[in-house]
């Protein structure tokens, strides 16, 4: 239902304009943008590293349009009437009150993510990862979300098997490789220790309102018993006895150095 403003600067036109030729082609030209912000807000998963970008740039341009159109329809002259004025002042209003919109969402979004970009952290999606090569099947997915002084943040954890036989021992090489070959991600081993081993990589992603920052953690415990707190951490979220696991996190926060 609220996908219906949408079409609100359309409805102000088609009361405003004077002009049966202005009526149309601005009308059209409105349409086409309506059409589009649909399009883009049903697209929003595929999309989202662009979506609210690219929705407050087609909010910004209707605007515009109206404000041309009006201005070239009240020069060509024709009748007025109540409609007219009505749509005329709906047009303003609405020529006023967009813009003033977007500028209270940034200033409102730069107050807490200053650097990283204003829409707010969704959950991760698995396709970061997913498909596996055969032979590894994801054995648990789960995800959650947290606030920090920074801004939130959300993770979503795969806990990752074999279905061929490959040894506990050797999962996390495998999906190594695959996460470097395949999803051209470029982990880089952050720590090792007898009770297992963890890379790790951090990189920006998005376009302007839709920068976050993406965190990959793959994590591998050795197999045997459990170890001591001396060992690497164990990804919050993760699954009792599993073994090798991805985490995927977003955020507004800062890659370390």
């Amino acid at each position: 239902m609220e996908r219906l403003v949408f079409v609100i600067p359309l409805v102000c036109w088609l009361l405003a304009a004077r002009s049966p030729r202005y009526r149309l082609w601005v009308g059209v030209a409105l349409a086409a943008i309506a059409a589009t912000q649909l399009v883009v807000s049903f697209l929003a998963w595929t999309l989202r590293d662009v979506q609210y970008s690219v929705e407050v740039l087609l909010t910004l341009a209707g605007a515009g349009i109206l404000v041309a159109g009006l201005i070239a329809d009240r020069r060509a002259g024709g009748m007025a009437s109540r409609r007219t004025a009505l749509g005329g002042a709906l047009v303003v209003l609405y020529c006023v009150a967009s813009p003033l919109g977007v500028l209270l969402m940034l200033w409102f979004w730069s107050d807490y993510f200053p650097s990283y970009g204003a829409k707010p952290v969704p959950v991760p999606a698995a396709d970061r990862v997913l498909p596996l090569p055969d032979g590894l099947v994801v054995l648990a997915d789960s995800s959650w979300c947290s606030e920090s002084r920074r801004g939130p943040w959300c993770h979503r954890v795969l806990s990752i098997g074999s279905t061929d036989g490959t040894p506990d021992s050797g999962v996390a090489d495998r999906l190594l490789q695959h996460l470097r070959d395949s999803r051209g991600l470029p982990l880089e081993l952050y720590s090792s220790s007898s009770d297992g081993r963890e890379w790790d990589m951090c990189r920006n992603t998005g376009w302007w309102l839709d920068r976050a920052v993406e965190t990959i953690d793959l994590t591998t415990r050795t197999p045997g018993p459990q170890h001591g707190d001396s060992g690497i951490g164990w990804p919050e979220g993760a699954p009792e006895g599993s073994v090798t696991v991805v985490t995927i996190g977003m955020s507004h926060l800062q890659c370390e150095a």
